[in-house]
């Protein structure tokens, strides 16, 4: 999978050409056209048309940790803050899970910092768990309280 997350563009667009499609079916390297079909198939690429394809939302949030490895901080800060209820109690931790994936550390029970530029995977994750109602990203420099 991260063969083709390079392979893509800032929106999740992979276009392969005819020669790539037949580089990937007749691979000497182990399993690289089984991984394709197997992309395909999990639900991690759509296709968009004859040589598109789409990497699904699926597939970027079980790649966070990869999608996040190449960024620099930019000298802002990203705050998450989230009350959960217990009834979602699984939501939330994996939730969890997902912004230790990202960077983030804990500085309180439900207030996660990170300083990397991850506010669309942020929003993604947000958006996947159903947790809109429950959770709020604040992007901005520190501010000391004394």
């Amino acid at each position: 999978m991260k063969y083709f997350m390079r392979l893509s563009d800032e929106i999740g667009e992979l276009v392969l050409d005819e020669l790539r499609q037949r580089k990937l079916r007749k691979s000497p390297r182990a399993g690289e056209g089984r991984s394709f079909r197997y992309l395909k198939q999990a639900g991690y690429l759509v296709p968009l048309g004859e040589n598109r394809f789409q990497i699904t939302d699926l597939a970027r949030i079980n790649f966070l940790a990869e999608l996040v490895k190449g960024r620099k901080p930019d000298g802002q800060w990203r705050i998450v803050i989230f009350d959960i209820p217990e009834k979602l109690k699984r939501s939330r931790n994996v939730f969890r899970r997902h912004l230790r994936e990202l960077g983030f550390r804990m500085k309180q029970q439900s207030v996660w910092v990170s300083p990397l530029p991850c506010d669309d995977l942020v929003e993604l994750v947000i958006k996947y768990h159903g947790l809109g109602r429950y959770a709020e990203l604040l992007v901005g420099t520190t501010v000391a309280l004394h």
